[in-house]
């Protein structure tokens, strides 16, 4: 019996059960690598141009609008036709054209075409690889221990981004080049991703838009989604603006990589104990603490005057995501059919990146121009509070109504 070439041993440990977590790890690290080499630079690309604050908010505010709708859409698709992978590949083909395009542009009007098309195919990524990911699991609640790979992604990336921009001086054009080689691994890799429908009972009926309609309304999921929104127009502030704010202080490109990558810290940590966490408070919980823990952050970015400082705060910034991340990915997972993994997800993440973050990119986008940083994120900071506020008492409630039954 001849032994297995190199190539069939690879595929065939990708076809276990530990191949396939290690799979979805890399997956996550090498989406969330390529988008740190944009995302946290965008804003300085666009200023770079001279564009506005108010313009550089809007132009965000296009990709996490865009979010909602499209990554629902073609989550829903994948969950109907069960080609997940497929539609991944295509989105990842997408994106690739738009970033190619993203130098050729110049002014305000030009950036909209560009921004659009990238934003259609990147928003069904993270709901499709987030549905594949839990279903990938025999314990849906260790979906933190594979996420957190999406965390070492960004901050090694992010990093070596500032250090870049910031010694080399070659300006922000290549950033978009640097994501376009992450997505030509992260396309090869989805062939060894799990089938997400591969768990699913044979001659199961197809989801339906009644079905996404009975999720919605199901208890507890109107206050889940709106606290998620209110997370994303803070979350806004410091995406769109964080490195603005560090420019102002005075701080480097070096210093502003340095502080998004302290930022994974927190989301590691958090990530790698999901599970203790959501045995010892439950998904609802976990949200709501994420508002206090957004709340410090903020006023923390308000009150410093040394940019130095910055790097170590940033922890609470990657605690605060995990927590909301993990415990929102949680309360769908427990509450959405099987049939509508990727679609429930997708409303999710529509509502936390796409409704809130939007929504919140326009706004801060004219109070950064007309009032500046500092007092952006001290309305975000209040803002966060009173969510937190909302979510105790509203927790509160819940549990006595149920004492009362």
């Amino acid at each position: 019996m001849q032994n297995a070439s190199p190539a069939s041993r690879i595929r065939d440990y990708f076809a276990t059960p530990g191949g396939a977590k290690t799979t979805m790890w890399l997956v996550y690290f090498i989406y969330w690598a390529g988008m740190a080499a944009v995302l946290p630079f965008i804003s300085l690309y666009y200023e770079s141009l001279n564009l506005g604050g108010a313009q550089i908010g809007q132009l965000n505010s296009i990709r996490n609008f865009i979010t909602f709708f499209s990554s629902i859409l073609f989550a829903f698709l994948s969950d109907v036709s069960k080609r997940h992978k497929l539609v991944l590949r295509v989105c990842v083909i997408g994106m690739t054209i738009a970033l190619f395009l993203y130098p050729t542009a110049t002014t305000f009007t030009s950036f909209i075409p560009i921004v659009l098309l990238f934003s259609i195919f990147d928003a069904p990524v993270n709901p499709i690889t987030d549905a594949t990911t839990v279903t990938a699991l025999k314990n849906p609640r260790d979906y933190g221990k594979l996420r957190v790979g999406g965390s070492y992604g960004w901050g090694i990336v992010v990093l070596a981004m500032g250090f870049l921009i910031d010694r080399l001086g070659i300006g922000f054009s290549f950033i978009f080049y640097v994501q376009v080689a992450f997505w030509i691994v992260l396309f090869m890799l989805s062939y060894f991703m799990p089938h997400a429908a591969a768990a699913r009972p044979v001659g199961e009926e197809k989801p339906t838009l009644r079905d996404v309609w009975s999720l919605v309304r199901q208890p507890g999921m109107l206050m889940v989604i709106a606290l998620t929104m209110i997370w994303g127009f803070g979350q806004s502030s410091v995406a769109n603006f964080l490195f603005l704010h560090i420019k102002f202080l005075g701080g480097s490109s070096a210093l502003m990589g340095t502080a998004m990558a302290t930022s994974l810290i927190g989301e590691i940590v958090v990530f790698a104990y999901t599970n203790q966490i959501l045995a010892k408070l439950g998904p609802k919980r976990m949200m709501v603490l994420a508002f206090l823990i957004q709340f410090v952050w903020f006023i923390g970015l308000a009150l410093i005057r040394n940019p130095g400082i910055i790097p170590f705060f940033q922890f609470f910034g990657g605690a605060t995501f995990g927590l909301i991340q993990s415990g929102s990915v949680a309360f769908v997972n427990e509450r959405a059919p099987r049939r509508l993994s990727a679609t429930a997800q997708a409303i999710r993440g529509g509502i936390l990146i796409g409704l809130g973050i939007g929504v919140g990119s326009v706004i801060n986008g004219f109070i950064y121009q007309y009032f500046g940083s500092v007092t952006m994120f001290r309305l975000m900071g209040m803002l966060a509070l009173g969510a937190y506020c909302i979510g105790i008492s509203a927790y509160a409630l819940a549990r006595r109504r149920s004492a009362n039954k």
